[in-house]
């Protein structure tokens, strides 16, 4: 009997009309009922939906049992029981494939694989050569890549490969290919040799579909199948399983279970094809006229598929059962969603007169600033949707994505119970809501998959520091070697230190063509990092010429040790695998096994997974077991590998989590059709959807594509049809409308404006309530923007985010104030903490960054340190803080009376300066300046003053000074004498004043650029003014004072001069020059931090009355004298 056809826009139809006829006509109770469904998802819904039905006599208590779902790879190796070792599958073919083109190197025919692979001789110019090289790296991705064309082949037009099989070269239209595809049927038939040699199929994929289709015609075979098999839930079948299930029903039930969104659009493209007139997928897609039947705009655009579908049934002289509708079926529809799809059913056009109520939410577009702020759009529609309807539970809502692995973190970060909240922060209702994240790929659930790609990707690379850091940050890695975070945070320093770069060792370099450059690689750092345990940097052992790093105290040695184990495990294993014959013009030596063996150890060194995650191991080794059964006896290099372990790991979702009671949130394709009452979609992007793969010029299909032939795109439009029409109650797409950084306008995808297009024509909501009628919604950057909590809030009922309610009635408070400043973290001053004691290095520090202070000390904000930031990148040229950082280290060392050459090698030791010739000019110039620099300073009669000074405020200052000979304070600075430093060596100056109260004491700054002399007045006074700038500093640890130290200082200059109005003038002037100017002050991380990027001086004088702090604090320095 022919293909029976059972259609219904609704899934639920179909599975219960599946239900009636399994109660009816049950079949013999030992013989399984096959029902074939397209993903896992399908499976789930479908059990849980027959198990309400079959077996209950009454009420929804039924069992689902003896049935038999499959989600086979093909209908002919299900049938053929080879579903699991099917060999013409493309993983599998993959390795033939390989044997093949290596076959084919340089053989006639070949000539551009073999250009393309880098074979033939070598080349005679050095750079044309690793050119050569560097293209025998993707041998395997092009066997793979061309595997992928095979199998693509042998299900959409297998007569094409029967044709080059018996010789010829058809592209299976009638007609031949291309001319500059003319290697492709030759090299199949190698493959289909190296197939029979391989795995012993001897029979190629074309010919068995052929044998199988006869067979199951004239019955001479008994196939393993059921009396009756059911498909369900597929809206995309090639012309090969076509032709195999048309096969099929002529000695068994074959039922498919056919979502089509219009009945009507079915029966009016059935009154139009001739059934039986052709073979499926024999008609050309350019003479495909299906879309003009269409009156709904939809249905053209986003239905191609399932309309190919229909004419590839009727091509093979399948029925059609009559429709099928759902008991809620109803054609009174009084939604925006409701008409839409009853418009889409009817195959009729929209109709924008039709009344709609005036609070329709049922289709909602969102357009945000970027995926995270779609999740917190996502997070506040559903909040509303769940408030406005008690009824609604997590398991009736489905979100999907294009690309999941994208927004699985923001999704977990927005949604449920695991969701930290931090004290005194309102919790969301969102993180009660119960989220399961399915679909997701094996190496986003198993750390030991994922930690195998990140070595592999390691060790076929440069080893860069950023990725060695990566590496010991991985949560495996992390347990192995019991890495905390603030392990992590000082091994980040240590390697910044180290001057570690890439490279292994000066061997590895040289396979960059630097051999011989042996600076900043992971050698030379490691041993500077082994050395620091053992010898301090300014020691005098000859082991310190190697420029141990330093600070590592007897608590880090056990830190030191796993670091440098790591490390040492990650050298053993790369050295393992990168030989020479792996990177030359000849093939490596490590088969498929030796490359998983190699993958189990190092990974098994590497990582380890807690004691209940066991099975993430065993997962593993499977994946290993599988991956070295499939490439026996082949060779690989190392790229070869990763290449293989991306397209086998990175495209394959996991263990299905579907249907569990909590809300899904999925790919595009598990799910598809399956009806929930809210359906979302994030991220419908304009160039993220529909994928747009750039078409593969080795396709011969994608030359002449027919009727039903496979293509992403279109299958994606058809998702998107399909979750529409999933919808019972709501609708919800959201894509971003604008660039989070710059606010550039986005288009949404396009399929997403064709139903924006086709929302906004049908229905119109009263004209009293705009609302409804706006369909896309746009919204503001921020979650604490107040047009969310206006009288019109983009989000339908406003937001649930009680903490984002309150920066917005902050910052609206701020702004009707009238004050143009940016908020502070801080409204009004912070409690004061009592002070007893006081180091001189705490009060200087505060002077050179009150901002700085005010956010470490009482804030308890650490802005990361940019020079413990890693970088990859050889030392070429430095800039100017790195310049100075190395001119500061060398002129410390050469003070304390070290000889300037031998510094100068260890800091070329350390990685700190450019390599050989590069660094010998700059080497030169940091030679003279500390030259000149020291010899202003005599080293020799120079000592160390300890102060200790009660101030009548009750605080006792203590610190030790140090660079005094007699009663002068010498300091040096390899940078151009600025404000910090006078206000650094003032505050050293009156202590010392205080301190040793007898004699006058004086202070000189020596620096790159400029010199400062400074007279101390006398003890009296001094400790009058030192108690004055410690209860500055108390104060400035209460509210940030508005006194950086160049900008202050400029003001001062000028006010000390007068109160009168034109000085004050002048002095704002003079303050602002230095604020806002060439070198804008403002621009410090700290000061940017609490007055926002570019503030005016305005805003920092909002801080505290510039004119009131800045002459009562820098006065008294500029009457003692300054720089010259």
């Amino acid at each position: 009997m022919p293909i029976v056809v059972h259609r219904s826009d609704r899934p639920e139809a179909l599975a219960d009309g599946l239900a009636a006829m399994l109660r009816e006509d049950p079949g013999d109770v030992f013989d399984p009922e096959w029902v074939v469904v397209p993903a896992q998802g399908v499976q789930r819904w479908l059990t849980q939906r027959l198990s309400h039905v079959l077996g209950a006599d009454a009420g929804d208590d039924g069992v689902c049992a003896g049935l038999d779902l499959r989600t086979p790879a093909s209908l002919v190796s299900m049938l053929l029981g080879r579903d699991r070792d099917d060999p013409w599958v493309a993983d599998r073919l993959a390795w033939p494939t390989l044997a093949a083109v290596d076959e084919c190197m340089g053989a006639p025919g070949f000539d551009a694989l073999t250009r393309h692979l880098g074979g033939g001789p070598r080349a005679g110019h050095p750079q044309l050569e690793w050119l050569r090289q560097a293209r025998q790296t993707r041998r395997y991705a092009v066997a793979r890549r061309l595997a992928g064309l095979f199998s693509a082949y042998a299900r959409q037009r297998p007569s094409m490969l029967a044709d080059w099989e018996g010789g010829g070269a058809g592209d299976g239209c009638g007609g031949t290919i291309d001319p500059d595809l003319a290697w492709q049927p030759e090299l199949w038939r190698r493959v289909l040799a190296q197939a029979a040699r391989r795995t012993g199929a001897t029979e190629s994929p074309s010919a068995r579909h052929a044998r199988v289709v006869n067979e199951l015609r004239n019955g001479s075979v008994q196939f393993p199948a059921p009396g009756r098999i059911s498909l369900f839930g597929h809206t995309q079948l090639p012309a090969s399983e076509i032709e195999l299930l048309a096969a099929l029903g002529a000695s068994r039930e074959v039922h498919l279970w056919l979502p089509h969104p219009s009945p009507a659009l079915w029966e009016t493209l059935a009154g139009h094809t001739e059934p039986g007139n052709t073979m499926p997928g024999s008609a050309g897609r350019a003479d495909d006229d299906s879309a003009s039947y269409a009156r709904h705009p939809l249905l053209a655009t986003l239905g191609r598929d399932v309309r190919e579908l229909e004419q590839g049934l009727l091509a093979a002289g399948a029925t059609a059962a009559d429709s099928l509708r759902s008991p809620d079926a109803l054609d009174v529809a009084s939604t925006r969603l409701a008409l839409l799809q009853a418009d889409i059913r009817a195959n009729r056009a929209p109709d924008p007169t039709r009344p709609l109520a005036a609070d329709d939410l049922s289709m909602q577009v969102h357009s945000c600033h970027g995926p995270s702020r779609q999740v917190e759009v996502l997070r506040e529609v559903l909040t509303a949707l769940f408030e406005d309807d008690p009824t609604l539970e997590p398991r009736d809502v489905l979100v999907l994505c294009p690309d999941v692995e994208q927004f699985a973190p923001l999704v977990r970060a927005a949604f449920g119970s695991t969701v930290a909240t931090p004290a005194g922060t309102a919790r969301h209702p969102g993180h009660n809501l119960r989220v399961q994240l399915a679909d997701r790929q094996l190496a986003a659930t198993n750390p030991l998959v994922e930690l195998a790609q990140i070595v592999v990707g390691l060790v076929a690379g440069r080893v860069t520091a950023s990725e060695v850091l990566g590496l010991a940050a991985h949560e495996a890695v992390a347990r192995r070697f019991r890495f905390d975070e603030d392990d992590l945070a000082t091994l980040g320093h240590w390697v910044a230190e180290s001057g570690a770069r890439w490279g292994l060792d000066a061997a590895h370099r040289g396979e960059y063509g630097l051999r011989d450059l042996a600076d900043n690689t992971w050698a030379n750092a490691l041993d500077r990092l082994a050395l620091g345990v053992a010898v301090a940097a300014d020691s005098d052992a000859d082991a310190a010429a190697n420029a141990p790093i330093d600070d590592i105290g007897s608590n880090d040695i056990a830190r030191v040790g796993r670091f440098l184990e790591l490390l040492d495990r990650v050298r053993a294993a790369a050295e393992h695998v990168r030989q020479p014959s792996l990177h030359g013009g000849t093939p490596g030596r490590l088969t498929a096994g030796e490359w998983t063996d190699w993958l189990r150890e190092t990974v098994t060194s590497l990582g380890e997974v807690a004691r209940e995650d066991r099975w993430q191991h065993a997962q593993f080794l499977s994946e290993l077991a599988t991956i070295a059964a499939g490439g026996e006896g082949l060779p690989l290099r190392l790229n070869d590998i990763v290449v293989l372990l991306g397209q086998r790991w990175g495209a394959r979702p996991t263990r299905a989590n579907f249907r569990t009671g909590a809300m899904t949130v999925c790919t595009m394709v598990p799910m598809r059709t399956i009806p929930h009452r809210v359906v979302a979609i994030l991220g419908l992007d304009d160039g993220a959807f529909p994928r747009s793969p750039v078409v593969d010029g080795d396709d011969v299909l994608a030359r002449r594509p027919l009727v039903g032939q496979r293509d992403p795109r279109s299958e994606d439009r058809q998702l998107l049809l399909d979750a529409l029409m999933s919808a019972s109650d709501h609708f919800v797409a959201l894509y971003s409308g604008h660039d989070e950084h710059t606010g550039t306008r986005r288009p949404p995808a396009v399929p997403l404006q064709e139903l924006i297009s086709a929302a906004r024509r049908t229905g119109q909501a009263p004209a009293t309530s705009a609302d409804a009628n706006w369909v896309v919604r746009a919204h503001p950057l921020q979650a604490f923007d107040a047009r969310n909590f206006g009288p019109q809030p983009p989000i339908p009922g406003g937001s649930f985010d009680r903490a984002a309610l309150e920066g917005a009635v902050a910052l609206s408070a701020h702004r009707r104030s009238g004050d143009t400043t940016r908020p502070l973290m801080v409204s009004e001053p912070l409690p004061v903490q009592p002070v007893s004691a006081l180091t001189l290095e705490e009060l200087t520090r505060f002077y050179e960054n009150p901002a700085r202070e005010f956010c470490r000390q009482r804030l308890g904000i650490a802005a990361p340190r940019e020079d413990d930031e890693p970088t990859d990148h050889i030392p070429i040229g430095l800039e100017g803080l790195e310049t100075w950082q190395i001119g500061d280290r060398v002129l410390r060392a050469v003070l304390a009376g070290g000889d300037i050459t031998t510094v100068l090698e260890r800091e070329q030791q350390a990685g700190s300066l450019p390599p050989v010739a590069l660094g010998r000019r700059l080497r030169q110039e940091i030679a003279g300046t500390v030259a000149a620099i020291a010899r202003g300073v005599d080293t020799g009669a120079r000592r160390s003053v300890e102060v200790r000074i009660d101030l009548p405020s009750g605080v006792r200052v203590t610190g030790v000074v140090s660079g005094v000979e007699d009663h002068r304070l010498t300091l040096t600075t390899y940078s151009t004498i600025s404000a910090k430093h006078e206000i650094v060596a003032w505050v050293r100056l009156i202590a010392l004043a205080v301190a040793e109260p007898e004699g006058a004491w004086t202070a000189e700054l020596i620096g790159k650029k400029g010199r400062a002399q400074l007279t101390a007045p006398p003890a009296d006074h001094a400790i009058t003014l030192l108690d004055g700038l410690v209860n500055v500093r108390t104060r400035g640890m209460r509210y940030p004072l508005g006194l950086p130290p160049k900008t202050a200082r400029a003001f001062a200059v000028q006010a000390v001069r007068g109160d009168h109005a034109a000085i004050q003038q002048s002095a704002f002037r003079a303050a602002d020059s230095e604020w806002a100017g060439r070198f804008p002050e403002r621009d410090d991380r700290w000061w940017a931090l609490l007055l926002g990027p570019q503030a005016p001086l305005e805003h920092l004088n909002h801080l505290s009355t510039l004119s009131y702090w800045a002459p009562r604090v820098w006065g008294p320095l500029l009457q003692a004298g300054g720089r010259s």
